[in-house]
């Protein structure tokens, strides 16, 4: 799988929706864990899930655009695929 990079990369995200270059929230981020961290995803200041990641690993979280992510020791990244 191919990734369209769409936005700068955001370190350690609180509370953030990953913008775009555009400056719309990303619906698709990829996220690496620096170290052993717990990802949690919240929509209008409620919680809609939370993941853990263990060190090195890597998710592509699927979101709404308005859905904000907190991650300590993480890089974030708005992607999309590309065939």
């Amino acid at each position: 799988m191919k990734y369209k990079l769409i936005g700068d990369m955001t370190n350690d995200p609180t509370d953030s929706v990953i913008p775009k270059t555009d400056g719309d929230g990303a619906t698709l981020v990829h996220v690496v864990a620096a170290g052993a961290t717990e990802l949690i995803q919240t929509r209008g200041g409620q919680i809609v899930g939370r993941i853990y990641i263990p060190a090195n690993g890597s998710i592509d979280l699927s979101k709404e655009h308005d859905d904000a992510i907190t991650c300590p020791n993480s890089f974030c990244t708005p992607i999309a695929y590309q065939a």
